[in-house]
């Protein structure tokens, strides 16, 4: 619901508390146990089209259900019961195991260590393809094939063969095939690609032997034991990258002349629709130049450069490009040269024919094509509201033609909305959520939007538990900026009262904590954090992500000034509000967050009464090459940014608190982090405090996070609520 204040903080949208009569107390427990069970909203598992059909299937009760177009009720497609029949006692399935369709008739799903068919009509189970042992990084191609790495070599699976086809075999320690590459930045997430026609195999084969060997220690042996990792720290050698194509008819291997330098970045990987050419994004490793070349897979020579950006600060291709099918020589390529990210229509033979989205807003993702290709389908923030309102914290589906560039909105409640298109372009599953709404999902039309039908409308999952209102704000920052803020009050909340207040923070790049969803994007143990008497306040300030290129790129050279900046416009919009006590503050994040938490402590003292950070970079020289150099530059290049970034070497300026916690196997912010800066702190007489998680990595997952956040709420308890 809207309401209207003054200019200075502005709420944008609000959950309304629940009446506290009769109302059961949310527990840290079930905060963190339940958040995605009990007290969270309704789902429908594996929601997906089927492929080949104007259907869609579920999973509910470890049956898969499937419904359409026209039709009223869900049908049974198979049961846990149906795939267990043919498997062996001791290979049965407790769950219905994740699928993925091949035909309206046969689902595929990958279980100890076998790819299954089953096929509907004849009610049977198949395995199609036995993996070795060990087998990782599974990536399913045309035709049932398999490929899948043993430790750093790979493998292809064929249907109905024993024997399994080994693609490399120089895999050794510093010697990586088949897996991510350049430590999953820009855009990489594997490191296999399929042809679409399946006959063929593009693979990243990454040598680290120039990189720096750490060791992360292991108490679960006795004694100890420890792991080596490669990890190339800013202005370090980095590791070497190349492409493969293996060709299953003659099973051989060509590799692309990529060129040098060797420690450039390729990325962006796709196929051609003929399968003779291979794109791929090279990015200088200043990350200031990116370009698409196209490879010949007869020669595994360069073609050309299909096209270039160029930016002096940088350039971030995230998304390959996508090929039309009716019209194969035209692509769509993601761009963010205009200062937003944006949609450009391109002919391999003439270049650029269009921009196909324009405006302060941003594209977030391509949905689809429609079934004759005449439109893309993309989820983006809301038309033209650039930094004010509240469009930029919102999701929605928009259609735009590619003859025109015409946009047309498909979605219009405010929201977070996300699309998954028909297999023929002529339907939309829509999956939402507001401030107000806890989950729906909706069929709608692709072309108009129309809603068909309604799939799931969620009960407030909080209705029964006592919770306080999540309110979000557009506050004030820097040179009139305005900032998306998130506040949220107990139940129990009295505007006569002074209340302490918890600062939430991340405000590191492509992440975006304040959008309009369930509990305005809010985990569970903030609304129980309320419920302790605290005021629980996020900001996204300068360098999140969602507002524009000017916006992210203001933290250059300079990680952690503007952020603090637009920290501290937080804190001071906080500090207006007659019922804060500004005397009791804490300010707790993780990683990024952890960064900015010591920041704040050091850069800002006095402003908060204890700082609680977790996995806290300390050193951006420390860091790994392909993040930090994006936006810092190398050490060599810009000492002054990173002496002033550094926080190792400043623990005499903390006044206040501060709780340091880290994994013990943190292979992305090294524990050595963590043990500079105590080391500083002892050479000082500086009294810090120190947890450390034994057998987790870059933050606590599982069971063990409950102890966490009951570490850090007591903590913060101890401080600012003495004697609770």
């Amino acid at each position: 619901m809207a309401h209207l204040r003054t200019r200075a903080a502005l709420p944008l949208l609000l959950l309304v508390a629940t009446a506290t009569a009769q109302l059961q107390e949310l527990t840290l427990r079930d905060a963190m146990q339940k958040a995605g069970t009990d007290l969270g909203p309704e789902r429908l598992p594996q929601l997906a089209w089927v492929e080949g059909a104007a259907t869609y299937s579920f999973v509910r009760r470890d049956t898969l259900w499937e419904n359409g177009i026209g039709k009223m009720t869900d049908q049974v497609a198979a049961t846990l019961t149906d795939l267990n029949r043919d498997l062996p006692d001791s290979a049965k399935l407790k769950a219905f195991p994740p699928i993925t369709w091949e035909s309206p008739a046969r689902f595929r799903f990958q279980h100890n260590g076998h790819v299954y068919a089953w096929d509907r009509g004849r009610r049977v189970l198949q395995a199609r393809v036995r993996l070795l042992p060990d087998a990782a990084h599974e990536d399913m191609g045309e035709g049932g094939r398999v490929a899948y790495t043993v430790e750093n070599d790979l493998y292809i699976g064929l249907p109905n063969e024993q024997q399994a086809v080994r693609v490399t075999s120089d895999g050794a320690d510093g010697i990586v095939n088949g897996q991510s590459v350049h430590r999953n930045e820009y855009g990489i997430e594997k490191g296999t690609f399929w042809s679409p026609g399946g006959g063929k195999l593009a693979f990243y084969r990454m040598d680290e032997r120039m990189v720096t060997t750490y060791q992360l220690e292991d108490i679960g042996s006795k004694p100890s034991s420890f792991k080596a990792i490669r990890y190339p720290m800013a202005g370090q050698a980095s590791h070497h990258v190349t492409i493969g194509v293996f060709d299953l008819a003659t099973r051989r291997t060509l590799f692309l002349n990529t060129g040098g330098p060797e420690d450039q970045y390729l990325t962006n990987i796709a196929w051609g629709p003929d399968e003779r050419h291979l794109y791929v994004v090279h990015l200088d490793r200043a990350t200031t130049t990116a370009r698409m070349v196209q490879y010949d897979l007869a020669t595994g020579n360069p073609v050309r450069t299909v096209l270039e950006e160029r930016n002096d600060r940088y350039v971030e291709p995230l998304v390959p490009m996508r090929f039309l099918k009716r019209q194969p020589q035209q692509f769509i390529w993601t761009s963010t040269r205009d200062g937003w990210t944006h949609l450009y229509l391109y002919d391999l033979r003439t270049g650029l024919v269009r921009q196909l989205t324009s405006g302060a807003w941003n594209v977030k993702r391509i949905v689809g094509l429609d079934a004759r290709e005449t439109a893309v389908i993309v989820e983006g923030t809301e038309v033209g509201t650039g930094f004010t309102g509240a469009g930029a914290i919102r999701t929605q589906l928009h259609r735009v033609e590619l003859n025109n560039g015409r946009s047309t909105a498909l979605t219009h409640a405010p929201g977070t909305h996300h699309g998954e298109l028909s297999g023929d372009g002529q339907y939309l599953l829509d999956q939402w959520s507001s401030t107000t709404v806890p989950a729906r999902i909706e069929l709608l039309d692709a072309r108009t939007g129309q809603g068909l039908k309604v799939l799931l409308n969620s009960r407030d999952p909080l209705a029964g538990v006592r919770h306080g209102a999540v309110e979000l704000l557009d506050i004030a920052g820097q040179d009139g900026d305005r900032l998306h803020a998130r506040l949220i009050k107990p139940s129990h909340f009295d505007s006569r009262q002074r209340y302490p207040v918890i600062v939430y923070v991340y405000n590191g790049p492509h992440v975006q904590l304040v959008t309009d969803s369930w509990l305005g994007g809010a985990p569970l143990w903030m609304l129980h954090a309320a419920e302790r008497g605290y005021l629980v306040f996020t900001v996204d300030g300068r360098g999140s992500q969602g507002r524009g290129r000017v916006f992210e790129q203001a933290v250059h050279r300079r990680l952690g000034e503007a952020e603090l900046q637009d920290q501290l416009h937080g804190v001071a919009y906080l500090k207006s509000l007659p019922f804060v006590d500004p005397e009791r503050m804490a300010v707790h994040g993780w990683s990024f967050g952890g960064f900015m938490t010591t920041s704040l402590m050091l850069k800002a003292p006095g402003t908060f009464k204890l700082g609680v950070a977790g996995g806290p970079v300390m050193d951006w020289a420390m860091y790994e090459v392909m993040y930090t150099e994006r936006y810092m530059d190398t050490p060599q290049e810009n000492p002054e940014g990173y002496a002033a970034s550094q926080l190792v070497g400043k623990c005499d300026q903390l006044q206040g608190e501060l709780l340091l916690i880290h994994g013990l196997q943190d292979d992305v912010v090294l524990p050595e982090h963590s043990y500079a800066f105590l080391k500083d702190c002892i050479g000082k007489g500086e009294q810090v405090e120190f947890f450390v998680y034994p057998g987790h990595a870059h933050n606590v997952r599982g069971r063990d996070r409950l102890h966490l956040m009951t570490m850090v709420l007591d903590r913060i308890d101890r401080s600012l609520r003495p004697g609770k």
